[in-house]
């Protein structure tokens, strides 16, 4: 009985520090998009793909999953989105990120 405790308080101290680091990027409002200037724009959707592919690696693995991270990970979608938005209305084309980090 005390080594499932141990075990239980041990995997749920390694939970919440891996939760601790998801998601680093400041998501933006599609007004502050638009204040960006195009080399910003580019950069900030780049890191954006790049968390988005880590964030899908790791709950791939980890198998770690709730409603929180749920609502996290569709919150950076969405800002996905939006940079991609403000990038098709200036005419930038993204570079295929997606087939770079595959």
């Amino acid at each position: 009985m005390r080594k499932l405790i141990i075990f239980t308080v041990l995997l749920m101290l390694l939970s919440t520090s891996a939760h601790a680091f998801l998601y680093e990027i400041k998501l933006l409002t599609p007004q502050e998009i638009g204040e960006l200037s195009d080399e910003e724009l580019v950069s900030v959707y780049m890191e954006a793909k790049i968390e988005q592919t880590t964030s899908a690696e790791f709950h791939e693995g980890a198998g770690f999953s709730s409603a929180q991270e749920y609502y996290k990970r569709k919150d950076l979608l969405r800002f996905i989105i939006y940079l991609h938005q403000e990038m098709l209305e200036r005419g930038i084309q993204a570079d295929p990120i997606d087939v770079w980090l595959r």
